[in-house]
């Protein structure tokens, strides 16, 4: 019997979980992301759009306001 790391058995969990992706947006244009989900529990993916969208105006309006330290 094949024995597995759990990493591995992390990411068949997740992958079984959320076996959709879609990707929103572009990098050069306010920014692209990824949500991963389930196309069959619309809801569910709809609210996890919902909250990336969201995150990704509060992240780029940090970065407009100069609200965001750099690394040196």
């Amino acid at each position: 019997m094949e024995q597995t790391n759990n990493s591995e058995k992390k990411e068949i969990i997740t992958k079984a979980e959320n076996p959709d992706s879609l990707e929103i947006g572009t990098p050069a244009k306010g920014g692209a992301i990824k949500v991963y989900g389930d196309f069959n529990d619309k809801d569910t993916f709809q609210k996890k759009i919902d909250n990336a969208i969201e995150l990704r105006t509060y992240a780029n309006e940090k970065i407009l306001n100069g609200k965001v330290e750099w690394w040196n």
